[in-house]
């Protein structure tokens, strides 16, 4: 049936319209709406000043690096007894609140001066965290009864919270035994991130049960101005002080959207590196100082503030993705927390703005392009809107007022251009040609495979594969001394070479983390010996970036720390459910699972042991015919019960050094006494070890620095030998 152009009117009218309500409530729209906003975030901030009443201490990747070596803090997690004098020095400040963003959940033997500082202080709050679980009604009664009256007793009172339909959480994970006992003050640091994974919403409390417990920000907000009651009527948190009130508009489950800064203004946040905060206090125990104010971080720094201790080391995994990229976990806290502290609240349009302008500007664009006698207002004024109305928003933003372009930027395109096609396609001529995405989605090396069964790999399936992590050590470092042209320079020369190495011996990319490169061996092609090619191509690399540093130091390129960098490698061959992940825009070839937690984990782990490619019990059978590996160590990772057997992959056979070749026959002689907890023995063979390599063996040192430990400590019967990992 022909339709009239009245008819066709009405129909590129009302599609728009109708298209625009099905992905509104699909949540395409709320999910385009925040793309938008972070967007408006980077580009039309209205650069709002941070609050002065915040101070963060950063446990950064200098102090790691710096006391890493030191019997008083060790690797990351540190011994919690080094807490006191910080929390000592910190207090001497007089700070309003010290609050922890780090989760002290397990018992340690170090527990003592931090729970004696927590006391004495007074002012010091310790994080917890809520968890929704299926649980049976034994492991709930459990759960409930495990949680110190201490910690319930820090719950507060919020009027006709039941408005707010807050979600319910039945675990709360809390500060171990006597810690959480006796902590005067708590904070929740739970954080729900949006689908796509970045946080842009954030709860003032959260529903444990039947009481409500405070959020980090809002346990600040109290603890600066002393908030006397809290109500809400649905859309606002109303909080009353002594001094102010504050009225807070909150969207769904009551969570506040954050008013992010811009990004100088996030990047020079008050952050004080925690390592100048020891240099600080072991001046004034050295007598280094006369004058207080010459210290690194003077007391007074903390006056009247609420203080972060958190972290942002790379090696601590506790990172926030912002519309600004990742950043340090506590950023997100410190922005709920400024939000709150200075008033600072986006205006946010209701719900229906979006489409009640759409139902508007569609219509009247649709009228003008079919019906106006002038061609140039026919395009002119449509073409006029599109780009007017997203300038405006973003010119309004300016002044915390939020227009809605979500339905805009898909329904007002789709009235334009089928006005547009109307009048310059035939009847019966419209056809919409789709080019082909496929190779923008996935890396070439499935291409092919992917177009014989795209469903196929969308769906996913289990597959026998070997899963590939590698990671530059301290590649922060680096990055902070490289300008930004440089740093691009280096990290493309060294992840392309990688690159290659990795598809020429048949591995698939599934991604790059920053300077991280994650690969699948196995997947999709079925390769039988996927385990052998990935360790060839772990040695290539490592033999690849050895030619890269030689002439990057002969050409005088980048910097000192970038010509000695190095790259540690985690293998591991097992099952893993792999597949076409992502939505139709942004897709990629990955893989899940144990077996790619494992590798990711053992990536990890060789920084432990100071080795370049640590590789699993599994891999290692697989190849120890044509490959020399040593046995370095077992232990349970975090999260597993199951032990680990971990391997060093040295080198193809017959090309191992001499001195290699003795060292680990050593070193392995030396493993077998340990777990026959022959101590003595066991450290005579591996300072043997270490002095037939000729040079450092950080395996070697940190296992006879466990045997010295059982020789004073020796464990009980049940011990097996396997060490068990606290950290990823």
């Amino acid at each position: 049936m022909k339709l009239s152009k009245v008819q066709w009117a009405v129909v590129l009218s009302i599609v728009p319209l109708l298209f625009t309500l099905g992905l509104k409530s699909l949540g395409t729209i709320t999910f385009l709406e925040d793309k938008s906003l972070d967007f408006r975030f980077r580009y039309s901030n209205p650069a709002h000043p941070f609050t002065d009443k915040l101070a963060i201490v950063d446990i950064d990747e200098t102090a790691l690096s710096a006391y890493a070596s030191t019997p008083l803090f060790g690797s990351w997690p540190w011994k919690r007894s080094v807490y006191r004098p910080i929390l000592e020095y910190i207090a001497a400040g007089n700070p309003k609140l010290i609050m922890f963003d780090i989760m002290f959940f397990e018992q340690s033997e170090f527990d003592l001066p931090l729970i004696e500082a927590t006391a004495e202080l007074g002012n010091v709050s310790h994080a917890v965290n809520l968890n929704k679980e299926d649980l049976s009604p034994e492991e709930d009664k459990a759960y409930e009864e495990g949680v110190p009256e201490n910690i319930l007793n820090k719950a507060i009172q919020v009027e006709n919270f039941q408005d707010l339909d807050l979600k319910t959480y039945n675990v709360l994970l809390h500060p171990a035994t006597i810690l959480g006992q006796i902590t005067p003050s708590i904070h929740a640091v739970t954080y729900t991130p949006d689908n796509d994974g970045v946080a842009r919403r954030g709860s003032l409390f959260f529903k444990y049960r039947d009481l409500l417990i405070p959020s980090l920000a809002f346990r600040g907000y109290d603890s600066q101005h002393g908030i006397e009651s809290t109500s809400s009527n649905g859309s606002k948190i109303i909080i009353k002080s002594q001094d102010t009130s504050l009225s807070v508009p909150v969207e769904e489950n009551g969570m506040f959207r954050l008013h992010y800064y811009d990004q100088k203004t996030l990047d020079n946040m008050p952050r004080y590196s925690i390592s100048g905060v020891i240099d600080s206090i072991r001046a004034i125990e050295q007598g280094e100082v006369s004058d207080i104010s010459e210290l690194k971080v003077p007391p007074d720094t903390f006056r009247d503030k609420v203080v972060i201790i958190g972290t942002s080391a790379a090696s601590t995994y506790d990172t926030r993705l912002t519309p600004y990229g990742d950043r340090p976990g506590y950023t997100f806290h410190a922005v709920f927390y400024s939000n709150l502290m200075e008033n600072h609240i986006l205006k946010m349009s209701p719900s229906w703005l979006g489409f009640l302008i759409l139902l508007i500007l569609v219509p009247s664009t649709v009228y003008i392009g079919l019906f106006s006698n002038h061609v140039n207002l026919r395009i002119g004024i449509p073409t006029a809107i599109l780009f007017i109305y997203p300038i405006l928003s973003f010119l309004i933003f300016r002044f915390d007022i939020h227009l809605p372009l979500g339905e805009f930027l898909i329904g007002y395109p789709i009235g334009f251009f089928g006005s547009l096609a109307y009048l310059t396609l035939t009847e019966g001529a419209e056809k919409r040609k789709y080019s082909k995405v496929l190779s923008n989605m996935v890396d070439p090396t499935i291409v092919s495979e992917a177009l014989n069964d795209l469903e196929a790999l969308k769906r996913g399936g289990e597959m026998q594969i070997t899963a590939f992590f590698s990671d530059v050590a301290g590649f922060s470092n680096i990055s902070e001394q490289l300008n930004s042209k440089d740093l691009a320079a280096l990290l493309n020369e060294y992840l392309s070479a990688m690159t290659i190495i990795l598809k020429e011996n048949k591995g698939t990319l599934d991604k790059y983390i920053g300077d991280a490169v994650v690969g699948i061996f196995g997947a999709p092609i079925v390769r039988k010996e996927h385990f052998y090619e990935a360790a060839i191509a772990s040695l290539d690399m490592i033999d690849k970036l050895e030619d890269l540093k030689k002439y990057w130091t002969a050409n005088n390129l980048y910097i000192k720390d970038a010509q000695e960098m190095n790259v540690r490698i985690g293998l591991n061959t097992g099952l893993a459910k792999v597949g076409f992940m992502g939505t139709d825009n942004l897709a990629s070839y990955t893989m899940m699972g144990d077996t790619v937690n494992l590798a990711a984990r053992l990536e990890a782990a060789g920084k432990d042991y100071g080795v370049s490619i640590l590789i699993s019990e599994n891999t290692n059978n697989l190849i120890k015919e044509r490959m020399f590996t040593r046995e370095m160590d077992a232990v349970r990772v975090k999260g597993k019960n199951e032990p680990v057997k971990l391997y060093e992959l040295i080198s193809r056979r017959g090309q191992t050094d001499p001195k290699v070749l003795e060292s680990s026959a050593l070193y392995e002689e030396g493993f077998k006494l340990y777990l026959k907890r022959e101590w003595k023995n066991a450290i005579s063979r591996f300072e043997e070890a270490i002095n037939a390599k000729g040079k450092k063996d950080k395996a070697a040192t940190m296992l006879i620095d466990r045997c010295q430990f059982y020789l004073a400590n020796p464990p009980d019967e049940s011990w097996d030998g396997v060490f068990t990992r606290t950290h990823k």
